[in-house]
């Protein structure tokens, strides 16, 4: 599929009403990775870093924030201690059952929605320190924000570009079955909980297909990469016309 550029859609401030970073249009890019699960997004995040990103891992971050305080007791507070997981030898304190949560997250929409309210705005907080930390440092070329649900939790509005990760739902499935033990019923029940693939391609700026060929992905990842260096180059020469030449790609 082609990596030509889409249309940006309008900007939106996120339901929990951050506005956009000043970073935006910065020293460096800030691009978000979206797709539907198992669709790959990480593979293409991974090519990526080979060529100078720096990834914000949205699943890591949320999975790291449900054990810090304040909100591990708040989501205790809020689903009981049925998710509270006891100390082990490896690590001492409670923490969040994961696999019990998302028990009762995606099976209620209105506890899907909790569960975000708490997370959404530390892990913004958190992607707003790491962006701002990384365009003062310029150790990368460009920051990845990998979340699958970027444009449900308005973080789109962070972002300079958005590469969409396709892939068919069978080849989907199938991903998740080897890796997670997910049944076709349990990817169901996520991807009804997420924006369709549909409106996700509508919103991105560029596509990739991973359907299983390594190489193609790599062509397909590194093109966008490419694209949106280039771009971004094109518009910090109009912007600051005594700008050098300097290669971005």
């Amino acid at each position: 599929m082609s990596t030509m550029a889409r249309p940006q859609p309008e900007r939106r401030r996120s339901p929990s009403g951050y506005r956009r970073g000043p970073w935006l249009h910065g020293p460096i890019p800030v691009i978000g990775i979206v797709g539907a699960i198992g669709a790959g997004k990480s593979s293409v995040a991974e090519i990526l870093v080979g060529h100078g990103a720096f990834v914000l891992d949205a699943d890591s971050i949320g999975h790291a924030l449900l054990d810090q305080t304040p909100q591990r007791e708040i989501v205790v507070a809020r689903f009981s201690r049925s998710v509270v997981q006891p100390p082990t030898e490896l690590i001492l304190h409670e923490t969040i059952n994961r696999s019990a949560l998302a028990s009762i997250v995606f099976q209620d929409q209105k506890a899907l929605r909790d569960l975000e309210a708490i997370l959404h705005p530390a892990m913004q907080r958190t992607f707003d320190k790491a962006i701002s930390r990384e365009s003062r440092r310029h150790r990368f070329r460009a920051v990845l924000l990998d979340a699958a649900i970027l444009f449900e939790a308005g973080w789109d509005s962070l972002c300079d570009a958005i590469i969409f990760v396709g892939a068919a739902r069978e080849t989907r499935q199938q991903r998740l079955l080897d890796s997670r033990g997910w049944s076709g019923e349990a990817v169901a029940a996520r991807d009804k909980m997420q924006w369709s693939v549909e409106k996700k391609q509508e919103g991105a700026s560029y596509h990739v297909v991973n359907n299983g060929d390594r190489e193609a992905l790599v062509t397909q990842a590194i093109d966008a990469w490419k694209a949106i260096l280039v771009s971004r180059r094109q518009r910090n020469r109009n912007v600051r016309p005594e700008s050098s030449g300097d290669s971005d790609v």
